[in-house]
């Protein structure tokens, strides 16, 4: 398994509204408006209600700017809030393919550790965990030292 702490805080701009995950080209949109002002996306997470991107705190200001256009001029979309000073921990593997429980496990080290996710993403050969820049280090730490399939 590969571990990688990523070395600088990002912020999370969260996209809240009702109809958020049934927009068509929700993500195209908001993506490509951050795209246009060269703010690089680390991760995208997105649920029933709200879509978050992840991008570098320097490009924060910028990011709100981009996407608050967008929310303003959509009914369907209700909010955007930003929480900064998040940390990513990527973990990336076969195992997630031949393994169940691999993000169970990884989940159980950090909560040993009284780290809280804030948000994780996952593709069939990796986790992305989001967490609070002060707990990277040691959630990367603890994963590195306690991590066991």
């Amino acid at each position: 398994m590969d571990l990688k702490l990523y070395k600088r805080p990002v912020s999370s701009l969260s996209i809240t509204g009702e109809r958020v995950r049934v927009t068509p080209e929700v993500i195209a949109k908001f993506s490509s408006a951050l795209s246009a002002k060269m703010i690089n996306i680390y991760c995208i997470s997105m649920g029933e209600y709200s879509i978050s991107f992840f991008v570098d705190d320097v490009d924060m200001a910028k990011a709100r700017d981009a996407l608050e256009e967008i929310v303003a001029k959509t009914a369907s979309f209700g909010a955007l809030s930003i929480t900064r000073n998040l940390g990513i921990v990527t973990v990336t593997g076969m195992e997630f393919i031949s393994k169940p429980g691999v993000i169970a496990k990884l989940a159980e080290v950090l909560a040993s550790k009284n780290i809280n996710i804030i948000s994780i993403s996952t593709s069939f050969d990796s986790a992305v965990f989001v967490l609070n820049w002060d707990d990277c280090k040691k959630a990367y730490d603890a994963i590195g030292r306690d991590f066991r399939l």
